[in-house]
């Protein structure tokens, strides 16, 4: 079974994100914070991550580069997960993926 991890500090969106991913038959686990996403990641196994952009102490770009420079986690699947459209978004977006 694919297993997901859906970190979001919005606990309403973590609660809509995971009911329709279980609906379709994905096994879902959720963290409130980068922190904790990092925590649960180096005890389980994911095979992708779905990260909020905007989130306190840890935003997800600093969350995906610790997955992807952590060698343990560097073949984690990390999907960012945002409803920021703007053009810096869309610039930032682009610089952190290089």
């Amino acid at each position: 079974m694919v297993r997901i991890l859906v970190v979001d500090d919005d606990s309403e969106v973590r609660k809509v994100v995971s009911e329709i991913l279980e609906n379709e038959g994905y096994e879902i686990k959720e963290a409130e914070n980068g922190s904790k996403a990092l925590e649960m990641l180096k005890e389980e196994k994911f095979d992708l991550v779905l990260l909020d952009v905007m989130m306190p102490e840890i935003d997800g770009w600093g969350v995906a580069k610790k997955i992807k420079s952590d060698p343990a986690l560097k073949d984690t699947i990390v999907c960012m997960l945002t409803v920021k459209n703007t053009p810096l978004d869309t610039l930032m977006s682009i610089e952190h993926s290089k």
